[in-house]
């Protein structure tokens, strides 16, 4: 466990559904929901998606929000309850794999899954094997949607595309996840294709901040969300992702909010998050 997953972490998830919001409801409104009853939200955190999926399939949708993270959940009962949806939602503290299980061997599976920033070798040392899985806890013709935010091909830092690249690597080496291979991070639907699923497929819905302060949310996600996980990667892994000491510092002083050379207060400062969704479906018996 990184420093940043033991602190902060309810600013950091609630920094980061505020600013993905837009994108998740432009994701789940692609998924077409309408009519589909039974959803699961799998790994819901602060219940990010929990909203649009609920109103996305009408009021006589449940949807099943699950999260091994218990400590978490009422953030995501109190969105639930704030916009108006807790009817719809039951809220579990549970393995996913265990939910997914559940629901395959039943022979009850869900109309539809979606799940945000979950399937990924920082939470699953076989992420294929969890959609496999996944494939299997849908009803026939039921959809599953993989959203991601795309941290590791966002324009953090304009103007430093050495550092960027860098910063990048370091963070893949803190959390331990591969930079290639069949757990990449990216090939959701490679692995959507080889569980069988049909009509798979890639939107993106980018999340721009410029200017920076014109989304109240974009500033909030970057100090809460971003700059504490790089800003840990480059001190702990910087030298391991080719960077020197001095590359080092001046990456922390881009980073540190307050600080004279802080990028975000620089004239023209932009951001960009290319959000992903992969979608597939079940095959109809």
């Amino acid at each position: 466990m990184t420093d940043i997953q033991k602190n902060g972490l309810v600013p950091y998830l609630l920094a980061n559904r505020a600013f993905v919001a837009p994108a998740v409801e432009q994701a789940v409104g692609a998924m077409n929901l309408s009519g589909r009853t039974r959803l699961l939200d799998a790994g819901t955190g602060a219940g990010g998606g929990l909203v649009a999926l609920a109103r996305a399939a009408g009021p006589g949708a449940r949807v099943l929000a699950v999260d091994r993270n218990a400590d978490v959940l009422d953030l995501a009962r109190e969105h639930a309850r704030a916009e108006g949806v807790s009817d719809r939602v039951q809220v579990r503290a549970a393995d996913l794999v265990d939910v997914l299980d559940e629901a395959a061997g039943s022979g009850d599976g869900f109309d539809a899954i979606w799940a945000s920033d979950v399937v990924w070798p920082g939470n699953f040392d076989d992420p294929g094997a969890l959609v496999a899985r996944a494939a299997r806890a849908l009803a026939p013709g039921g959809v599953l949607g993989l959203f991601t935010s795309n941290y590791y091909q966002a324009m953090f830092l304009p103007g430093h595309s050495r550092l960027e690249r860098a910063a990048r690597t370091a963070s893949e080496l803190n959390w331990g996840i591969p930079s290639g291979g069949p757990a990449h991070y990216e090939l959701h639907t490679v692995w959507m294709e080889a569980a069988g699923l049909l009509d798979v497929h890639v939107n993106v819905f980018p999340r721009v901040g410029s200017p920076v302060d014109a989304d109240p949310t974009v500033r909030p996600y970057l100090e809460n969300a971003v700059w504490p996980e790089l800003r840990e990667s480059l001190v702990k892994r910087g030298a391991d992702a080719g960077l020197s000491s001095d590359e080092v510092a001046e990456a922390e002083r881009l980073l540190t909010p307050g600080h004279p050379d802080y990028i975000v207060d620089t004239a023209g400062y932009y951001m960009v998050h290319p959000t992903l969704l992969a979608v597939g479906r079940r095959p109809s018996d």
